[in-house]
């Protein structure tokens, strides 16, 4: 049985329903033919989704094509465009894309397969080393992988380009050349154009160890992963925050990997090295300061005492608002909620203003308040363990010039109820 049909054979016994990634070149017109010729797999499970990039007038003639070999073979296609004006990293930003817009699409019990061969695998590799790739990089394309619970394969992997051609044109397959693939000013296609041949020639066995380099890299990976798992899960508290406090430089590459972890539990894009050993200095150096901020890229990581916290990135709009009618909700900015005075929870009970105070919503308020004595507002967020970044998003409501209330955590001597005109305040999503 040729090698392809055997991949595939493997898959149908796992999984019936199958989404591929069809660009129209020959990898993926091959693993979709190769899965309509399978006889354990209904031609009704079988789906392909075509991203059009709209990089020139050539794209319209491929999702054309598409569309006549998938109406030809009785297959469902779903055609979705996707359009970047940014020229600056392009092929990453049309990959992202791609991978959201196909996850999207699976349904119920339905994988999602690419056609990744051994080559990309090589110019995968190539490419995280010119950019100084740790063993995540040097790992490089994995066989299977789960984002949000939906499952990638890629079972032409371990496959040779060369034994994908021979397969095509012993079938008679159609397909079309994307020219952008031979665009050398992206560093993929100079790799695979101008490099990897003069390699292929000097060194045939290349493609097979640089597979094996990966294979090796992945497998020390798991090694430090089952190493620091330990560690890592003592230091990790409930709310994805980190206690770094016997964080010490004799444990600096440890306590990076522990760091990567971490990053990489939150969801967020992984930090480079010079950025990761950056947190890690910064740490060192203000171990002993109760709070601080790292600004990066695409995050904020807070520490506060002996924790850090890793946050997005938001921009915070710090405005006074005047609430005119207080019979009508009120929306708040930063996506906070709503402010209105149809609650029901008492420690929320407030004497309604008078008829000369005007009522302000005031935020990153760090004046004094006046409960049964002055005390400084820090004091209070404190008390009810309101971290420093979190205290500029609770409103606080003014008459005129004095605090009256932060709905759910305080009520000022300036706005207890003196007869039975009062007003409970509802703060609500």
């Amino acid at each position: 049985m040729n090698i392809i049909n055997k991949k595939i054979n493997i898959l149908s016994k796992k999984y019936k329903k199958f989404l591929i990634a069809y660009s129209g070149g020959i990898d993926s017109t091959t693993l979709l033919y190769s899965l309509k010729q399978n006889n354990n797999i209904k031609n009704k499970n079988i789906r392909a989704i075509h991203i059009n990039h709209n990089l020139s007038k050539l794209s319209k003639n491929i999702e054309k094509n598409c569309i006549n070999i998938c109406k030809k073979w009785k297959i469902n296609l779903i055609i979705k465009n996707i359009y970047i004006k940014k020229k600056n990293n392009i092929q990453n930003k049309f990959r992202k894309k791609r991978y959201k817009i196909c996850i999207k699409n699976l349904i119920n019990k339905e994988i999602l397969l690419t056609a990744h061969h051994k080559n990309d695998q090589c110019e995968t590799i190539l490419l995280s080393i010119k950019r100084g790739s740790g063993l995540d990089g040097l790992s490089g394309i994995k066989k299977k992988l789960k984002i949000k619970k939906k499952i990638i394969i890629r079972p032409f992997l371990n496959i040779k380009k060369k034994i994908i051609i021979k397969y095509a044109k012993k079938n008679n397959l159609n397909w079309i050349n994307d020219k952008s693939n031979k665009n050398i000013k992206f560093d993929r296609n100079f790799i695979r154009i101008k490099i990897l041949p003069l390699i292929y020639k000097k060194w045939p066995f290349f493609l097979n160890c640089i597979t094996r380099t990966s294979l090796i890299c992945l497998k020390q990976k798991k090694l430090l992963e089952y190493f620091i798992k330990k560690k890592f899960k003592k230091i990790l508290l409930y709310n994805n925050s980190l206690n770094i406090k016997k964080i010490s430089k004799k444990k600096k590459q440890q306590w990076i990997l522990i760091l990567r972890k971490w990053i990489k539990i939150n969801k967020k894009k992984m930090l480079s090295f010079k950025n990761i050993n950056l947190l890690f200095n910064n740490l060192i150096t203000k171990i002993k300061k109760i709070y601080f901020q790292l600004i990066f890229k695409e995050f904020i990581i807070y520490k506060y005492k002996n924790l850090i916290f890793l946050k997005n990135k938001n921009k915070y709009k710090n405005k006074t608002i005047i609430w005119k009618n207080i019979n009508k909700k009120i929306k708040l900015p930063n996506n906070i909620g709503y402010l209105s005075i149809n609650g029901n929870n008492k420690k929320n009970k407030i004497r309604k203003p008078y008829k000369n105070e005007i009522i302000y919503i005031k935020f990153n308020y760090k004046g004094t308040i006046y409960l049964n004595k002055k005390i400084k507002i820090k004091k209070i967020w404190q008390k009810y363990k309101i971290y420093p970044w979190e205290r500029k998003n609770k409103p606080i409501i003014f008459y005129n010039k004095k605090p009256i209330i932060c709905p759910n955590f305080f009520i000022t001597k300036y706005g207890k109820i003196k007869n039975n005109n009062f007003i409970i305040i509802k703060l609500t999503k």
